[in-house]
């Protein structure tokens, strides 16, 4: 009885008492030698021992020693290809701030559909992109993980298509809270110092004598400062973290709606929806900063417009569809309001020759209150660590 050695097992095998014991692990050897690349010289080397002795040796040592060049190619076609985030060129992003991790980053254009070389991609960046192009992407890439919005809310991905069970949605909550907030003080102050009528008497070439010269202090019945003025934010989150202490800083009482009562700030007492009218009917300006979705649709209407006293002012910087346009056009245009300053529509833009374009005492912003995320590099970085970790996301739905 023989042993013949089997080069993919390591392990003796018996082999016919007819076999010759040479030739057949001979064979065996020849073919793997080739790839393990025998080096010159080494048969030589080895003339006085037997052929069988030195085969079996140099297979041993090169199976327990292999060459690096063998495996080495092999182990990089085993590696995943890197993952792909993409960014969008419609904002300058410091994108030395996001490398460093195990993934390559592509810019692309968000006027465009997303190239064919990159709809692999898992991770996805937003900021401005069309309503078209998102839907694009939702049919075209099936390899998403990750979209992180810089926008406030998620309206434009989920519209496209994008479900938050299948892959994770990240909003650019808090990068824009500070913008908005000076964007709303701004609109406070041309509410009650009237800038919007200067500027119209400005335009026909005329002086506006009446809102200059000696003005009562603080008259009864109108909004014309914000010092002891009763501001009431209806949508308290971080925007209204961000405003609420610079109104009080000018003098306001700030108070507060949303879900669930209590005390968020120092002096900013929070209350519900089951106080709104009793609220409401004590109020000098209203901001809304609330979201947009089914339980905010249209609750600035006819009823709770009229809850409001007549010198107060209405002030949008949240959603256009929490206000019902023609009940708020109808009571500026009867006199029954003081004012509005609108930065969000439900239809934007607003279509040439809109009504709300010639209501009185109305100022159309065009939503200009965000539109600068700061910090956008600092939430994407952030995300990405707890992403590749595997940990939850920040802002995520």
């Amino acid at each position: 009885m023989c042993l013949r050695w089997s080069a993919a097992a390591l392990t003796p095998a018996r082999c016919s008492p007819r076999v010759r014991h040479r030739p057949v692990f001979a064979r065996g050897v020849s073919g793997l030698a080739g790839s393990l690349q025998l080096p010159t010289g080494y048969r030589q080397s080895h003339r006085r021992q037997s052929p069988s002795q030195f085969e079996r040796s140099f297979l041993f040592s090169s199976l327990r020693n292999p060459p690096a060049t063998q495996f080495s190619s092999e182990s990089s076609e085993r590696q995943p290809p890197a993952m792909k985030l993409l960014y969008p060129t419609s904002l300058a992003l410091d994108i030395k701030a996001i490398e460093g991790f195990p993934l390559t980053l592509h810019p692309y254009d968000v006027k465009a559909p997303i190239p064919e070389d990159l709809v692999d991609a898992e991770v996805l960046v937003t900021w401005t992109n069309s309503a078209d192009n998102l839907s694009d992407a939702h049919r075209r890439m099936k390899n998403l993980k990750w979209i992180q919005s810089l926008a406030a809310g998620p309206n434009d991905v989920l519209n496209a298509g994008f479900d938050p069970k299948k892959i994770q949605i990240c909003t650019g909550s808090g990068l824009h809270d500070r913008t908005v907030a000076e964007h709303a003080l701004g609109m406070l102050l041309n509410a009650a110092r009237r800038f919007y009528e200067m500027r119209d008497y400005q335009a026909q070439g005329k002086w506006p004598g009446h809102l200059g010269g000696p003005q009562p202090d603080r008259p009864k019945g109108k909004f014309t400062t914000l010092r002891d003025a009763k501001v009431t934010i209806w949508g308290y989150g971080n925007i209204a973290k961000s405003l609420a202490p610079i109104l009080i800083a000018l003098g306001s009482t700030v108070r507060g709606i949303a879900r669930t009562p209590g005390v968020r700030e120092p002096g900013v007492q929070i209350y519900s929806d089951s106080d709104l009218e009793s609220i409401l009917s004590d109020t000098d300006a209203l901001v809304m900063i609330l979201p947009g979705d089914e339980s905010t649709r249209h609750v600035i209407n006819a009823k709770t417009l009229a809850m409001l006293p007549k010198h107060a002012v209405v002030v949008n910087v949240g959603r256009g569809t929490s206000i019902d346009e023609d009940a708020l056009a109808a009571a500026l245009e009867k006199g029954e309001l003081g004012g509005a300053q609108l930065d969000v529509f439900q239809t934007e833009p607003l279509p040439d020759g809109d009504r709300l374009f010639k209501v009185p005492n109305l100022v159309v912003s065009p939503h200009a209150a965000g539109g600068r995320p700061q910090g956008s590099e600092e939430l994407i970085v952030g995300n990405l660590r707890r992403f590749l970790a595997g940990q939850e996301l920040r802002n995520a739905l």
